[in-house]
């Protein structure tokens, strides 16, 4: 079976953010390297903003959606979702 490809948290997705940040030198030059307004960057960077597709696109990421069975239901019939 292949390697399976790394999953990050939300953490670590602000962690290459800032990390790129950092290699570019400052939000403004993030903002001008990768072609957006200085503001987005600044609220991903305060996580005033949500992980959008632009900061995945640039990050090289895509997000993926995972589901997992509860620890404990709250009745015998199991839990229900909407």
């Amino acid at each position: 079976m292949p390697d399976q490809p790394e999953l990050l948290t939300l953490k670590g997705v602000f962690a290459l953010l800032n990390a790129g940040i950092a290699q570019a030198g400052g939000n403004n030059a993030f903002a001008r390297k990768h072609g957006v307004h200085k503001t987005s960057v600044s609220n991903w960077a305060n996580t005033n903003r949500d992980a959008s597709d632009t900061l995945l696109d640039i990050l090289g990421l895509e997000r993926v959606t995972l589901y997992r069975r509860k620890e404990t239901c709250k009745n015998e019939q199991g839990g229900h979702n909407g």
